[in-house]
């Protein structure tokens, strides 16, 4: 089988954080906008500090939701960013690494970055 993509980060640099006050505050948000809800705290928080993209395989990102474990990796520059942040939330919330414009351009505002299938 070839690898799910998630599987080629490499999370050895990657630091586990627990939830901010911020984030828990943006997932709630997300909650009353989304009609969606879920436990924050069943999600796994990580930082790779001093770097500003995430490699997965030959891709970059910013931020990365990764159902194995439901883990939110998010690249140190970017991990205070509204945003990004409510967009990996949301991919945690709906537990799908799709974007449906309901959840990702919809009551909740524009969590979409250009490119993305």
């Amino acid at each position: 089988d070839p690898l799910a993509p998630w599987q080629e980060i490499d999370l050895s640099k990657a630091v586990k954080i627990e939830p901010s006050t911020q984030y828990i505050g943006w997932w709630n948000e997300l909650e009353a906008c989304s009609g969606l809800s879920g436990d924050v705290h069943a999600v796994a928080f990580y930082v790779v500090p001093n770097d500003s993209i995430i490699k997965v395989g030959s891709e970059s990102y910013w931020g990365y939701w990764i159902k194995s474990g439901n883990k939110i990796v998010l690249a140190e520059k970017w991990a205070a960013s509204e945003k990004l942040v409510k967009h990996e939330e949301m991919h945690a919330l709906l537990q799908s690494p799709l974007h449906p414009l309901a959840y990702f351009n919809g009551p909740c505002g524009d969590l979409t970055y250009a490119g993305e299938q």
